[in-house]
């Protein structure tokens, strides 16, 4: 996903018009509209004001460019340093090591579990096509950055179910292939036309 799509993602996710979300964040309509087509790429202080609106993180807009050893070392290090990440062995004794008994681990057990959630749902979209594994891997991995929980907080998630905790529904596979062939100008129709749709039947039930 590029920029203009995360913005989009989670500003449907919060039912915020472009309008509402330009008013939150202090730009304008106009603005706002030219990054979520990618006509224009937002500086960081424009994607500071829309994280605040949309409550995430900054970070999730930003793009890492991991091409060297020391690219990817800087990032462990500094996870090391601030996110509790343990760089061990499965051995108990350090004298004699190898490459594989090596392996990263974090401290925080809620992390590991969030972890431990990506793997499982990552395993139940394998038998999807190319196509709709890609897409439901990008749904997966931004409802898991829908996440303001402190990395130093205990937050613990059960680990006893051998059942993802973030599976895709059987409305989600099927979104997924509605819209697998759609311009966005038609993903955008879909979309208002549910929530049409998911108000009536609201609105029917009170």
């Amino acid at each position: 996903m590029n920029t203009g799509e995360k913005i989009k993602y989670f500003r449907l996710a919060r039912n915020m018009t472009q309008e509402q979300l330009a008013q939150e964040a202090d730009i304008s309509f106009s603005t706002l509209r030219k990054y979520e087509s990618n006509e224009r790429n937002p500086k960081y202080e424009q994607l500071s004001k829309i994280a605040t609106a949309l409550e995430i993180s900054v970070n999730i807009f930003m793009d890492f460019d991991i091409e060297s050893v020391s690219d990817l070392l800087s990032i462990l290090f500094k996870m090391e340093s601030q996110a509790d990440l343990e760089i061990t062995t499965m051995k108990e004794s350090d004298t004699s090591l190898s490459d594989d008994t090596l392996f990263l681990h974090f401290k925080n057990e809620y992390i590991n579990s969030v972890l431990r959630m990506y793997h499982l749902s990552v395993e139940d979209i394998k038998d999807m096509d190319i196509q709709q594994q890609e897409k439901a891997l990008a749904e997966i991995q931004n409802r898991l950055l829908d996440n303001n929980s402190s990395i130093h907080s205990d937050n613990p998630i059960s680990t006893d179910s051998k059942k993802s905790v973030l599976p895709l529904s059987s409305a989600d596979q099927m979104w997924l292939e509605l819209s697998s062939d759609c311009s966005e100008e038609e993903k955008e129709k879909m979309l208002k036309a549910a929530t049409f749709t998911k108000n009536c039947l609201r609105h029917s039930d009170k």
